[in-house]
Order: C-alpha cells, then sequence, then structure tokens
C-alpha cells in the first residue's frame, strides 16, 4: 500500500466535476485524482480551509458518532478499481480491539479520514493503473537547491511547491492530463 495524503481538489474541465488530488508520500510526483460528487468535495476543501460550523455537518457527526461509541478509524485504503469506479475500505478498531472492515465511497472515507487523522493508503494496483505523473512542476526561482543527485533533486523540489504552485497546477489541468481515466470517473 501507498501512503498518500490529500493534494487538492481540482475541477474537471469537460464536465465541471471535482476531483481530489492524492499525493503519494514516498513518491511525490505520483498523484492520483479521483472524480468526486460536489457535497464530498466541499467537506474536503472545509478540512484543507480550516473551516468549521455551529452545528456538526454530516462528517463532523460521524466523527462524533465514532468517539462516543469508543470505536476509532486507523486508516482508510483506496482498495479497487472496476468500471470506472473507486473503492475504499474504513478499518475501525472498536473499544473491545477488533477491527472492522466498513466498505465506503473513497470521498466519503477521504472525509472521514481527514477529520480523526486516520492515514489514507492506495493499493499498489490502483496507484499504477491510475497514476499522474507531475514531471514539469518547478519550485519558484527565488528558492536555491543545493546540488545534489538528480533524483534527490526531483524529489526536493517537488517537496517544497507552494501552496501558489499547487493550486497553478491544479487549474491548468487539461482534459488530456486525464485522459486514460475518462471523465466520470466515479468515487
Amino acid at each position: 500500500m501507498y501512503e498518500v495524503e490529500v493534494w487538492g481538489i481540482a475541477i474537471d474541465p469537460i464536465n465541471q466535476s471535482p476531483i481530489v488530488v492524492l499525493r503519494n508520500k514516498e513518491n511525490p510526483k505520483e498523484v492520483l485524482p479521483i472524480w468526486i460528487g460536489h457535497p464530498e468535495a466541499s467537506g474536503i476543501m472545509m478540512v484543507l480551509n480550516n473551516l468549521s460550523f455551529e452545528r456538526p455537518l454530516t462528517y463532523e457527526l460521524v466523527k462524533e458518532l465514532l468517539k462516543n461509541l469508543g470505536a476509532q478509524v486507523e486508516k482508510v485504503e483506496i482498495t479497487d478499481l472496476k468500471e470506472g469506479t473507486y473503492y475504499a475500505t474504513i478499518y475501525l478498531k472498536t473499544p473491545f480491539g477488533e477491527v472492522k472492515k466498513v466498505d465506503s465511497r473513497p470521498s466519503d472515507a477521504i472525509n472521514i479520514a481527514l477529520r480523526t487523522g486516520a492515514p489514507i493508503y492506495v493499493a499498489p494496483h490502483v496507484m499504477e493503473q491510475s497514476k499522474v505523473l507531475i514531471e514539469d512542476i518547478s519550485p519558484p526561482a527565488d528558492k536555491h537547491q543545493p546540488e545534489t543527485s538528480e533524483e534527490k533533486n526531483k524529489k526536493e523540489k517537488i517537496d517544497e511547491l507552494t501552496d501558489e504552485e499547487i493550486k497553478r497546477w491544479l487549474e491548468n489541468l487539461k482534459p488530456e492530463d486525464f485522459q486514460k481515466f475518462g471523465s466520470s470517473g466515479g468515487n
């Protein structure tokens, strides 16, 4: 399994659907785009932008239910991709020490993971089948990189991307960037 982090939300230029972009922590130039619904994207953006509401919304409610039941989210996994639809599993640890697996849409699993601090993983075959490589992003000109091996230098460049560069990359996605996935994606 590859551990990933939520890198941002993009909009599919063809059908205006939101796409959650997950970045491989082990190899930051690999990202996994997953098409999701607007409410789920809003939920993710709330967490990314540290927004909250006076009354709990659905994902906050789930978090509070789990907490009150004594269950913990151990991890979530994006486990499969079948006919353009991604599948996920949420791993819950019960107060009795049992681990229960719950089938989930990736967008819901990601929302719950973000709120509970649980790690997010992607199955190797899903990552290999659907990843997009970010090769052509470079850090700002004013950042000086020490001379190192080419591979380490590339990784450092990707790791040092600013929020503005990430936003610019997400905003400049082109339809052909997603050709191999189709525009329905499914979550």
